[in-house]
């Protein structure tokens, strides 16, 4: 990186420690009760202030997604400490918090409006079918650490919710539309209207075209974006205790990859995405508490062209009630019930499962006690979640947090959670082949991952120390962190086949089961400071330690290791948020992340990014930007792919010019 760069970079640092804050719409404007009054619902599965919340949270508002040029969810999460995201390819991610990074980080639970975007046929998240409008998001609020006790297994490391905006705050029409410097066009369009009686629907539109990254010679790596979107959002009249919405969403999405199948070369992949869901939800209140009803259906398809193909069909009630408070306790409960039903099809053998088709039944319920023990100063909670499958053994997973408030500005908490994590559907009925390479004494092997149903559940004790200071004009947050896991699912050796998938070469068979156990422990810093009425500055730093218990088995510990180097040591986003004048602003962002170790060739080196967003407004209703990404370096490359194979893919310096309208 040139000399020049790192004088930027060595500034804004500067600049960023002199003053740190939590992010909030009109930051600049607000007091310190305002800044503390910020609301979230992750935490308690109700609206609380956010300076008295006994986790480690962070709120990325409207104006905080849209100061910093994002485009997609993963995108805004780089702003947020302890959450690591590496993007793999040009629509392809890796994102998780406090470690086990992966392109399906199996400990994440994502959520948008309630309604969970965890695929059980790998345990993670299809980042790229996940393609939001952006000016819809009200707010996302990721909470680190367990949150099985409120949300249910496979929230082991933390809870990302996603709040789309209500369609009153989106009246009247919108439209967008932008270009990059290879002259691929975007469009979205966003319809408001106001209906008889005071309910709002809106209707939206848009399209995804984003180009492909680049190879380490050079040349296309073939991950082209390409798809489209469309729903829509129907509220109830704004401000009536009895509430109700209604939502839908259909999309199709074409995400290709070149694999690479070692002696048989590499191989085009197109994976295809398509998917709609409903969604409905009621609040209402009355002198026994306030309740909320939640239902969705969910389709949801990937194709992977001529290799293999999934569909998930998902039923999902939710029931929660909040009783009034009686002296110092506050009582929540709720339950749960999830159907899903799944079919599988594999046309080579390179992917095969055990079963073709299969339904999932999932019931929960969870209850939570939050007591004052000293009004204004201590409070205690205490909760728990029951989850009873058709697969697998019943999980109970408890949680006990303590929040002490010696002042009005500060917060100190902890809090112990057991939370567990639940095989996924390719972990218990997918054979895979994973890769290939020498095993003496033959000069190459197909390594091949048999399934095995009877796995059991992953588990966490995680231990958690918190403080947050509200300052006049901001506000820091600090977050110690020790997170012991046991149970995990690794492989073994298993034997040997002959011939394999590849003749003459043989497969070298690997077995899963739980014997991996793991310690995951680090620091997460975090503020924002609004300097001046035109200057606001922030940073995010986070440094980690993820290691496995050595076994002895030689396998099984190169496989635990590959997975502990998947997670960087260290990262750091620092942000400066300038207005320029009335009608322009500048907003700059500096990431730095360290190497991942001991990654296959040629490796991935620890890098410094600056993103830059220029953004003109012609009147209340036009607005121009202009964006630009890496702008310090030519490429770099910022993650191995994992699961599906292919070659290192880099990101290049891009343009791209937005224009938005609204009347």
């Amino acid at each position: 990186m040139p000399l020049n760069s790192h004088k930027i970079v060595l500034a804004l640092a500067l600049a960023g420690l002199s003053g740190l804050a939590v992010a909030d719409d009109g930051l600049m404007d607000l007091s310190l009760e305002d800044l503390a009054d910020i609301q979230v619902l992750s935490v308690s599965r109700k609206a609380q202030r956010l300076g008295d919340t006994a986790a480690a949270v962070t709120v990325l508002t409207h104006e905080d997604i849209r100061r910093s040029g994002a485009r997609s969810v993963p995108e805004a999460l780089r702003l947020v400490p302890g959450v690591q995201v590496a993007q793999i390819g040009a629509g392809r991610w890796a994102v998780s918090v406090r470690g086990f990074n992966s392109r399906f980080a199996s400990k994440l639970l994502v959520q948008v409006d309630g309604r969970s975007m965890y695929s059980p046929m790998f345990s993670g998240v299809f980042w790229n079918a996940l393609n939001l409008m952006m000016e819809d998001v009200e707010r996302i609020e990721v909470v680190r650490g367990p949150g099985a006790s409120l949300w249910g297994a496979n929230a082991v490391n933390g809870v990302i919710n996603i709040v789309t905006r209500n369609a009153a705050s989106t009246t009247g029409s919108m439209v967008r539309a932008s270009v990059d410097d290879r002259g691929n066009p975007e469009v979205a369009l966003r319809q408001g209207l106001t209906l008889t009686g005071g309910a709002a629907l809106r209707v939206y539109a848009l399209s995804e075209n984003r180009p492909p990254f680049e190879t380490r010679g050079g040349a296309s790596s073939q991950d082209e974006q390409t798809g489209w979107r469309t729903g829509f959002r129907l509220d109830s009249e704004v401000g009536e205790p009895d509430r109700w919405m209604v939502s839908g969403e259909a999309y199709r999405q074409r995400s290709p990859e070149v694999l690479e199948l070692g002696p048989l070369g590499s191989n085009y992949t197109p994976f295809d995405f398509e998917g709609a869901h409903v969604l409905a939800r009621r609040d209402w209140a009355s002198s026994a508490g306030q309740a909320s009803l939640r239902a969705y259906f969910d389709y949801a398809d990937v194709g992977l062209g001529a290799l293999a193909g999934a569909t998930v069909h998902t039923g999902d009630l939710d029931f929660q009630h909040r009783l009034p408070i009686t002296g110092a306790h506050e009582w929540i409960w709720g339950v749960g019930l999830r159907h899903q039903s799944i079919a599988v099809k594999s046309r080579v053998p390179v992917i095969m499962f055990d079963k073709r088709e299969t339904q999932q039944q999932t019931f929960s319920a969870f209850v939570q006690d939050e007591v004052v023990l000293m009004p204004r100063r201590l409070r205690l909670t205490l909760g728990a979640r029951f989850e009873a499958r058709n697969m697998g053994t019943p999980e109970f997973q408890p949680t006990v947090r303590l929040l002490w408030s010696p002042s009005d500005r500060d917060s100190v908490w902890t809090h112990w959670s057991r939370a567990a994590r639940t095989p996924s559907y390719g972990e218990r009925y997918a054979g895979l082949a994973v890769g290939v390479r020498a095993f003496p004494p033959f000069p190459a092997a197909t390594l091949f991952s048999l399934p095995e149903e009877d796995l059991r559940s992953e588990s966490v004790n995680a231990f958690e120390l918190g403080y947050r200071r509200q300052l006049d004009r901001g506000s820091v947050e600090a977050v110690l962190f020790r997170q012991r896991y046991s149970h995990l699912v690794g492989s073994r050796f298993g034997g040997l086949r002959m011939p394999g998938l590849i003749p003459p070469t043989p497969d070298v068979l690997l077995t899963r089961h739980n014997a991996g156990s793991a310690v995951s422990e680090g620091a997460e810093f975090g503020g924002e400071m609004a300097v001046s009425q035109d200057l606001r500055l922030g940073v995010a730093y986070t440094v980690m330690r993820q290691n496995y218990d050595t076994t002895g088995d030689a396998i099984l510990d190169s496989g635990n290791a590959t997975i502990a180097n998947r997670n960087a040591n260290h990262w750091l986003s620092l942000q400066a948020r300038i207005d320029l004048s009335s009608r322009q602003e500048l907003d700059l962002q500096v990431r730095h992340v360290g190497a991942l170790k001991g990654q296959p060739a040629p490796g991935v080196d620890a890098y410094t990014v600056m993103d830059a967003r220029y953004g003109y407004r012609f009147s209340r209703r036009t607005e121009l930007t202009l964006s630009v990404t890496n702008l310090l370096d030519t490429r770099y490359s910022a993650y191995s792919s994992d699961y599906f194979p292919s070659a290192y893919a880099y990101d290049r310096r891009r343009f791209l010019l937005t224009g938005r309208w609204t009347f």
